[in-house]
């Protein structure tokens, strides 16, 4: 009777670790198309952080998919060694040569985007400024007025005439 075996042999272990190591390059492209966000759409540190942490959280589901399928479900630690050999070198080498192509493709691309466009957005913002101008005038008439809302109504005897002071001196006179 043939019972199931806990252990891999040493050839399929050497299997495990090389099929990991070609299953590297797939995340390190999926790992390049963040940085070609991070290049299109420049983002501060905290939406950084975020990408950086959904990556991870991919990563970790790749590799238990990787587990479930090819290693029966057993995981072992030279899988992700595996993963990171095989992202460093597709990282290092192709990923650079990808990375610095799609730098130009995207400059060319802007350059005529801007080309095309860019007489189009100076009249925009011409009108903008314009538009501006009149938004602010409005806005100083509207402080002006609140300010003098804010006044208190002069009291005098001459302007206010049911004041009881200046009903009292008209009597005396």
């Amino acid at each position: 009777m043939e019972g199931l075996e806990s252990f891999f042999t040493a050839s399929e272990q050497l299997r495990l670790f090389i099929m990991s190591c070609l299953l590297g390059v797939p995340i390190g492209i999926f790992y390049d198309l963040f940085r070609v966000l991070r290049i299109i759409f420049p983002h501060g540190k905290i939406l950084v952080a975020a990408e950086d942490i959904l990556f991870f959280i991919f990563y970790g589901v790749f590799v238990m998919c990787f587990t479930i399928v090819a290693a029966r479900s057993e995981f072992r630690f030279y899988f992700c060694a595996g993963n990171i050999l095989g992202f460093a070198v597709y990282h290092f080498t192709v990923g650079n040569i990808v990375m610095k192509m799609l730098q130009k493709i995207l400059s060319i691309v802007k350059k005529a985007f801007l080309k095309v466009f860019g007489p189009m957005c100076k009249k925009i913002v011409l009108i903008c400024v314009k538009c501006r101008g009149i938004f602010v005038r409005t806005l100083q008439k509207h402080d002006d007025n609140e300010k003098n809302s804010q006044k208190p109504l002069n009291v005098e005897g001459d302007l206010v005439y049911n004041n009881k002071v200046h009903k009292k001196n008209k009597r005396k006179m």
